[in-house]
């Protein structure tokens, strides 16, 4: 693949994301790769990086998966091992044993998972790792890198001989010093020490000759010496003898320990690739989180479509000043290829290309960029780009010699899958003659059928935009009222340089900039006007839209609540009549029972008197039952209380009072009733609430049934995941369950504080706590409900 000039990767700040690359890998190997990492055309090729990265990134977010993702080297250990005869160190072991582990569990994950992550599985290459060597050097190696007393029965035995010998010299070593005081042979704070590998008292010089033994050593001042007694010296001896014995069956041990390792050499070397290219890919993951990258659509044709992009160092510069990044979106295609953008001074332009350069280039590397997933861009054998100044003094070369230097290799190198970015275009010279010049070599360029991106100020460049095919403006956006550029791309239109009013903000003369404007002509003050205005038009009516949407959205929402109340009001209506009916029914039923049974009984006892003015006074109690009740007495009501309609289950609150009417809060919609139909309700508005739930014919059952107590954030704006967030906690609130994990990644902790703020102002969250470090640590949030 071409690229151009030498140094593009310094130009497009490429040389900073390969430092962070080369800070995540853990191995030498790993870091080599990532310093040798280049682009490519290929696009076989390509598809593989990005998918074993996209694969590595969905392996990290997966709690499910148990996999080491500790990359040691261990290609030097191999290395030293392949003579026969030699042995490993212990500590060397160890750092070994780290990495057949981290082979051991990689291919047993392939084993299991392989299928579900083809690209990284292909890199295995079915490498075999003898399971007995890991459990051998386990057996063998302890958690510091030392041989374990357990490796053989004669180590074991001697280092209990050692033990048991060297409590036997400091038992008889400690009598010597003892008594040493009691003389006044050495200090009250003496103790003991070691010299030569044997344990030895101070002494005072003058009294050296008082105690038998052997002098290893003395002070720098010479009034101490440091004696063994004689009545250690033999045990001393022993204790020597014994670990010159524990020497060579350790040596023993590693020897054989060394040998079994060189007999798997070959599958070890594999392993150690393997090793090497997941620290690499690995290391790609970690940027994905840093940057909050993904990997896009890639197609085989050239083009490029951006979903709220953002360049990745920007974003990571704003990030540590808590700032937010104003996303890029744009699209060239076959129909619109070369993309002209204007604008004011230090309104973006220069950032918007290079943000599409930086971001075409990473992905050809094979590296995750900071787009939303439904971007798509194609790929380009070769990428050219004129940035910035690029004055030789070596070659005696003038800035504007500079550029048209560069002019002359894109025009002699350009091809339709070629892409081409250029900074200013025709700056340098007398605009008159670098207009002309930039546009005669843009045309060239848009009939090789390249693709590319232009920043200039050049009115020329402007109108061709407009006229020609394959080519269209791009304007920065600019706040015209308060003078401040938007940082904003908006592609279909020129852009103005706002050269007048930026020069009446910072206070120049309005003699000044009246001259200047009948110094450049009527035309061009006239088409500059039209932008203008044209800005500012569109600038009104983008919010009064943005106004109108939101108003929409407030009256769609009061629409669904007030016909969610009518819906249930009119149930509590059909239900009420229907209970009245069927009380009625009731009633009448049983009163006529009771009239035929009194008639019967009047005429059994033949119309006494006494049994007809029992029968009467018996009816007349029955008939009072259901006379209509007496009115309660009212109770006064006031604002903030809960209450309920007459007759009906909806409760809600009493926001205000006006004379003989309330305005009451029902669910989220506000309600005028009068004071005669409302009552002090006996539930809260939550518990009101849950029935109305009910009775909307939400089917709880089936929520729970099908409610996933996990989601995933990753790779999500601030904006979107807020909004997942809010409504997962809701649902789960809905159906009642206790706790739920939210998968965010780590990253800078930008999605995780998202979490954490919605549950510090959330009432019904009890705590919000991290996961545990083997299953995602903070790149999990662990959220405990009430």
């Amino acid at each position: 693949m071409k690229v151009y000039p030498q140094d593009i990767e310094q130009k497009l700040g490429f040389d900073q994301i390969r430092e962070h690359l080369i800070r995540f890998c853990q191995s030498t190997r790993g870091e080599q790769l990532a310093r040798k990492a280049k682009p490519t055309d290929r696009h076989e090729i390509l598809l593989s990086w990005l998918g074993q990265a996209k694969e590595m990134i969905r392996l990290k977010g997966s709690s499910d998966e148990k996999v080491s993702f500790e990359f040691p080297d261990i290609d030097d250990y191999l290395v030293q091992v392949k003579v026969p005869g030699s042995f490993l160190d212990p500590q060397d072991f160890h750092e070994l044993k780290r990495g057949v582990n981290t082979l051991t569990s990689w291919v047993s994950f392939f084993q299991r998972k392989g299928v579900e992550y083809p690209e990284l599985h292909s890199l295995s290459n079915s490498i075999y790792i003898d399971p007995n060597l890991a459990i051998h050097i386990d057996n063998t190696i302890d958690d510091r890198g030392e041989v374990k007393d357990s490796a053989s029965r004669e180590l074991s035995e001697i280092r209990t001989k050692i033990s048991k010998s060297e409590r036997a010299v400091r038992s008889a070593i400690n009598k010597v010093l003892k008594k040493a005081k009691e003389d006044q042979f050495t200090e009250d704070d003496s103790t003991l020490t070691v010299r030569d590998g044997r344990l030895v008292i101070p002494i005072k010089a003058e009294h050296k000759k008082r105690i038998q033994g052997f002098v290893h050593d003395e002070s720098a001042t010479g009034q101490t010496v440091y004696l063994e007694p004689g009545e250690v010296l033999e045990l001393n001896n022993e204790v020597r003898e014994l670990k010159y014995a524990e020497k060579r069956e350790v040596i023993r041990i590693l020897i054989a320990l060394s040998d079994h390792v060189r007999a798997n050499l070959a599958d070890l070397k594999s392993g150690a690739g393997l090793l090497e290219k997941l620290d690499f890919i690995h290391s790609k993951a970690l940027l994905a989180e840093l940057l909050n990258a993904v990997i896009p659509e890639v197609v085989k044709s050239t083009s490029v479509s951006i979903v709220n992009g953002v360049h990745p160092l920007l974003f990571l510069s704003h990030i540590e000043n808590g700032k937010s990044v104003v996303p890029l979106n744009l699209r060239l295609d076959h129909g619109k290829r070369i993309l002209i953008i204007s604008g004011p001074n230090a309104g973006g332009k220069s950032v918007a290309l290079k943000t599409v350069g930086l971001m075409q280039y990473m992905l050809q590397t094979g590296l995750p960029i900071s787009v939303n997933e439904e971007s798509v861009f194609g790929i380009f054998s070769s990428i050219f780009i004129d940035i910035g100044d690029t004055q030789s003094i070596e070659d005696d070369l003038s800035t504007y010699s500079s550029h048209l230097t560069s002019m002359k290799y894109f025009l002699e190198n350009t091809d339709k899958k070629s892409m081409f970015l250029i900074d200013e275009f025709g700056k340098g010279t007398e605009p008159q003659f670098g207009g002309a010049i930039a546009e005669s070599v843009l045309s060239d360029l848009n009939k090789k059928k390249a693709f590319g991106i232009i920043t200039t100020h050049y009115q020329n460049l402007k109108k061709i935009g407009d006229e020609t095919p394959g080519l269209i403006n791009g304007a920065m956006k600019y706040d015209l009222d308060a003078l401040e550029p938007l940082f904003e791309l908006e592609v279909g239109k020129p852009g103005s340089s706002f050269a007048f009013e930026i020069a009446s903000k910072i206070g120049l003369p309005e003699s000044i900039i009246n001259s200047s404007r009948s110094k450049i002509g009527s035309s061009h003050v006239a088409y500059d006007q039209l932008l203008n205005e044209l800005e500012k038009e569109k600038s009104r009516f983008e919010k009064l839209t943005k106004n109108l949407k939101g108003e929409q959205a407030d009256i769609t929402k009061v629409r669904k609540d007030y016909e969610d109340l009518r819906k249930m009001l009119d149930e509590d209506k059909k239900r009420i009549i229907k209970e009245a009916k069927k009380e009625a029914s009731y009633i009448l039923d049983n009163a006529n029972k009771d009239v035929e049974r009194v008639i019967r009984e009047i005429k059994e006892s033949k119309a006494s008197k006494e049994r007809t003015k029992a029968a009467r006074q018996e009816l007349d109690q029955k008939k009072s039952k259901f006379k209509e009740p007496k009115a309660p007495k009212k109770i006064k009501l006031s604002e903030g209380d809960v209450v309920q309609v007459i007759g009906q289950d909806t409760s809600g609150t009493i926001q205000k009072i006006k004379g003989k009417q309330a305005e009451v809060l029902l669910g989220s919609m506000k309600s005028i009733v009068s004071i005669d139909k409302l009552q002090k309700a006996n539930a809260s508005p939550q518990v009101s609430y849950q029935k109305k739930v009910k009775k909307m014919g939400i089917d709880i059952s089936h929520k729970m049934a099908n409610f996933e107590h996990e989601i995933s954030i990753r790779g999500m704006r601030a904006d979107e995941a807020m909004s997942k967030v809010e409504a997962f906690i809701d649902e789960a609130l809905l159906v009642g369950v206790d706790e739920v994990r939210i998968v965010h990644g780590k990253g800078h902790g930008v999605l995780r504080d998202i979490v954490r703020n919605i549950a510090k102002g959330h009432t019904s969250i009890a705590s919000v706590e991290d996961e545990h470090a083997d299953r995602g640590g903070a790149g999990i949030s662990i959220i405990k409900l009430q």
